[in-house]
């Protein structure tokens, strides 16, 4: 009886050990697929000449990348890359949000710059007037 079991035992280990967990993997040929379309445009943008939309914004870094402090909504399509780019889309995100208008017209940025190892602190100052469009068209 002992030499059944012992011999059950070492067939169903065999077992174990020539099947085992599969997997299955379908993969098929790709291209990646480009899809551009371009349409001219053209705003009617009234400008207040009259007032000078002016805002700041500031922003912490640890070794130049890693943002400690400083503001997180910001205001695409202004600014550029980078740190420097990011606190300056703060800026005229805080200018636009504080008016009436749509987009900041002919926008001056004035950044300071100082760095204390580990910390570069950012400071920009914007200035701008403020547009509002009336229309858009397709030309």
């Amino acid at each position: 009886k002992m030499k059944s079991i012992k011999l059950i035992t070492i067939v169903a280990l065999f077992l174990l050990l020539i099947t085992g967990c599969a997997s299955v993997n379908q993969s098929h040929i790709y291209s990646p697929v480009g899809v551009s379309i371009s349409s001219e445009m053209t705003a009617d943008v009234d400008v207040g000449l009259s007032k000078k939309l002016i805002d700041s914004a500031k922003g912490t870094y640890f070794l130049g990348i890693i943002k400690m402090s400083g503001d997180s909504k910001y205001a695409d399509g202004y600014g550029g890359m980078g740190t420097t780019g990011k606190v300056k889309t703060a800026a005229a995100f805080d200018a636009i949000s504080k008016s009436d208008g749509d987009i900041l017209v002919s926008p001056q940025y004035v950044v300071t710059t100082k760095f204390i190892f580990p910390f570069k602190t950012i400071s920009v100052d914007v200035g701008a007037f403020e547009g509002k469009i009336k229309e858009i068209k397709k030309i």
